[in-house]
């Protein structure tokens, strides 16, 4: 049997999701479940890369221009190019983040900074293709890469949700047990404890 995990998972979290007016419209996009189910169960680390890196709210709308391998975060109307500041910011709130022990994070779907995936890219012709990753959602995936992450649209498929609690708290577990003391009857406890949920997702991870 799994241990029981001494503290709620903390989850880095898009602030639009939570009902922070943080879009660049002054709005947010408050989602029912993450706030008033699940929230119940977890402590919420809420981020908006693009307020916080300075754009303002409300703000002029940005965009990823370029290719999958080379974007850019460019304003609409005014065409500055944010990716420089962006890229800066990412990569301190990601240590900031590091360093709290984050079980997990949902983006916000579509986002040029925080979509997880088929973010729109525009070609040099203005030509959208659904092929992108929000900056900032990309520099946690890459920097954190065993930390669960979801987006707000994708969890209401109730597999993919039910998916992503279960990945939250095994994470958790075994980061409690990683802070514990190390022993090899503690990590024969976890593994143990944590076969069948193994099990059923790959037998054959489970026998190598």
């Amino acid at each position: 049997m799994a241990q029981l995990i001494q503290t709620k998972p903390k989850i880095g979290i898009s602030a639009c999701l939570l009902g922070q007016k943080v879009r660049f419209d002054g709005g947010h996009k408050r989602d029912s479940f993450l706030t008033d189910l699940f929230g119940k169960f977890v402590e919420w680390v809420a981020v908006c890369p693009e307020a916080e890196v300075g754009m303002g709210i409300p703000r002029e709308s940005v965009r990823l221009v370029g290719s999958p391998n080379h974007l850019k975060m460019i304003a609409e109307k005014s065409g500055r190019d944010w990716t420089v500041e962006m890229e800066k910011f990412s990569a301190g709130r990601i240590s900031g983040l590091a360093g709290q022990q984050l079980s997990g994070y949902v983006f916000k779907r579509s986002s040029p900074s925080c979509g997880m995936e088929r973010v729109k890219i525009y070609d040099k012709n203005k030509q959208p293709s659904r092929l992108g990753r929000g900056l900032f959602a990309a520099a946690v995936m890459e920097r954190l890469p065993l930390l669960p992450v979801e987006e707000e649209g994708r969890l209401n498929d109730l597999g993919l949700r039910e998916n992503f609690i279960e990945r939250v708290f095994a994470y958790r577990r075994w980061q409690d047990a990683l802070s514990a003391p190390k022993s090899t009857g503690a990590l024969i406890r976890f593994h143990t404890g944590h076969k069948f949920l193994l099990l059923a997702h790959s037998e054959r991870h489970y026998r190598n």
